[in-house]
């Protein structure tokens, strides 16, 4: 029974996250007095870029950078083998809460990895922005894990989800809200086509279904993501969990979509700054974690 769950929720993930992101885009039109496409309009452009041809640049190096879609889209769904989304039900065993950290990584890595391997010079400094704020991230990250592994006294999601209500836990899920949105490829952290600009980021050379897979991944890291803090927050019980869960993804969305309506981009040095500020505050959220606050 728990894989047929599992497959509900992962179904849930592939079909919903485009949706969420067209969500997203009417409310930041809307802020911006703007019409805005249909909240649908994101399936149909994925639908459209996964029927198209690929074009592979010359001088790229082929085999990584065909390779990379599939193995960013492959990590981020193999995620959702254990994290809760709809229902609450995952894969669970010891260390499952670093795992999903390796598995977000190896998704960030490929990502890269693909703008690199393109040979394109303006791909590859949208990828060198993309792996200083991935380096940035991981020691905030690495901080608010340790942090919930000691609250919770487990690196397992079936021991911490969800966390008690303590000052610690409360300013830990602060931080993580924070992580959250600079690892969804925003504003003003970072975003993966920046077409006003020169560097218009890791994405230029890619097309058809190659693009369509990696922009996929994008929309399902952020559900994932979404997830994760919601599962910390909301009780474990159905059908309050449920219901508690598709408020949450709804208020988490009308807030990180206004924040991007009203930023322009940060330049990567205010960001490593920002997040190495943020790192310094979750150390000290780490020592009161372990006073027992």
């Amino acid at each position: 029974m728990n894989i047929i769950f599992i497959a509900v929720n992962l179904a849930f993930a592939l079909l919903i996250a485009p949706v969420i992101d067209g969500f997203e885009r009417k409310i930041r039109a809307r802020l911006q007095n703007r019409q805005g496409p249909s909240i649908l309009q994101t399936w149909w452009d994925l639908i459209k870029l996964l029927k198209r041809p690929t074009v592979e640049p010359q001088g790229s190096i082929k085999s990584l950078y065909k390779l990379a879609p599939y193995i960013t889209f492959t990590a981020v769904l193999t995620a959702y083998l254990v994290v809760p989304t709809l229902l609450p039900s995952s894969m669970n065993f010891i260390g499952d809460f670093i795992v999903v950290v390796y598995l977000l990584g190896l998704a960030t890595l490929s990502f890269v990895i693909g703008a690199f391997s393109s040979g394109n010079p303006y791909a590859q400094i949208g990828s060198n922005r993309e792996v200083s704020l991935f380096m940035s991230e991981e020691l905030l990250l690495a901080l608010i894990v340790s942090t919930i592994a000691v609250i919770g006294k487990s690196l397992s999601f079936e021991q911490l989800f969800p966390l008690p209500l303590r000052i610690s836990s409360a300013l830990a899920l602060i931080l993580l809200f924070v992580v959250v949105y600079v690892a969804s490829a925003r504003l003003p952290f970072d975003i993966a086509e920046a077409e006003p600009e020169i560097i218009e980021g890791p994405l230029i050379e890619y097309s058809g279904k190659h693009l369509g897979l990696l922009e996929y991944s994008i929309f399902l890291k952020r559900l994932l993501l979404y997830s994760l803090l919601l599962n910390f927050i909301i009780p474990i019980q159905n059908p309050i969990r449920l219901v508690c869960y598709l408020i949450g993804i709804v208020i988490l969305s009308v807030i990180y979509s206004t924040f991007e309506a009203y930023y322009g981009r940060f330049r990567i040095d205010q960001a490593v700054k920002l997040m190495k500020k943020l790192s310094a505050v979750a150390l000290v959220v780490w020592i009161i974690a372990v006073v027992g606050w």
